[in-house]
């Protein structure tokens, strides 16, 4: 199949564009593990990696899902508030980093007509603290954190709030993720949607998403023969 032509069709008409972050542009899915792991640790649990890229990572079930599946006498939201304080500290000691092909990317829509944005389900502290130390402070018009949406994703409000931000309509814009929660959140809200997988998110069922690239690089690779305006 030739992606450039679906990928044009999509992208050409499309007035924003809202980025995924973890693991799309950061590579930061493995610290939220790695935060979460000394988090449940500390009551005697471990969290399985495996485990955590599906259920976590893929579906978005989170720190509930966990508590519930392993039926463990715990409160989601103060194992959320201590696996962000450890996960605070990685974003602003450069241990997360942005991909070498996600600033490419992005660059590529820098100083378009395109309006640009994030919704993730990271903390806009967090997300901001990345780009700061990446260089890329300042290039998206909305960032929508894990404070900002009503719900997280599979939920559609991330995107909706971050199409409200920029100022575009769901159907005007175009959602970039690696994840199935991320992808069934764009369909929610009637926004088109492409997968760019990532590793953690090889192997899982994206057969609902508009068009899906294997790599980040050859998203790229095919995003430079197109014209963006």
């Amino acid at each position: 199949m030739d992606k450039l032509p679906v990928l044009e069709k999509l992208l050409c008409p499309a007035k924003g564009i809202i980025f995924d972050f973890d693991g799309l542009l950061a590579r930061s899915e493995k610290y939220h593990y790695l935060s979460y792991r000394q988090v449940f640790a500390r009551y005697g649990h471990a969290l399985d990696e495996k485990e955590y890229y599906k259920y976590w990572t893929s579906l978005g079930l989170g720190a509930k899902g966990e508590i519930k599946r392993h039926w463990l006498d715990l409160d989601p939201e103060k194992i959320k508030e201590e696996k962000k304080t450890i996960f605070s500290r990685y974003c602003e000691d450069g241990s997360i980093t942005f991909y070498d092909e996600a600033r490419d990317m992005v660059r590529l829509f820098v100083g378009g007509s395109k309006q640009l944005a994030i919704a993730s389900g990271s903390s806009t502290s967090d997300i901001r603290a990345v780009l700061r130390r990446a260089g890329m402070d300042g290039v998206f018009q909305a960032i929508v954190g894990n404070d900002v949406a009503p719900k997280l994703k599979p939920a559609p409000d991330p995107f909706l709030t971050a199409a409200e931000l920029i100022g575009v309509s769901p159907p005007e814009c175009l959602v970039l993720e690696d994840a199935e929660k991320g992808m069934f959140a764009a369909i929610e809200a009637k926004i088109p949607v492409v997968i760019i997988l990532s590793q953690e998110t090889k192997g899982f069922d994206f057969s609902l998403a508009d068009l899906v690239f294997d790599s980040l690089g050859e998203f790229v690779s095919c995003l430079k023969k197109m014209k963006i305006e």
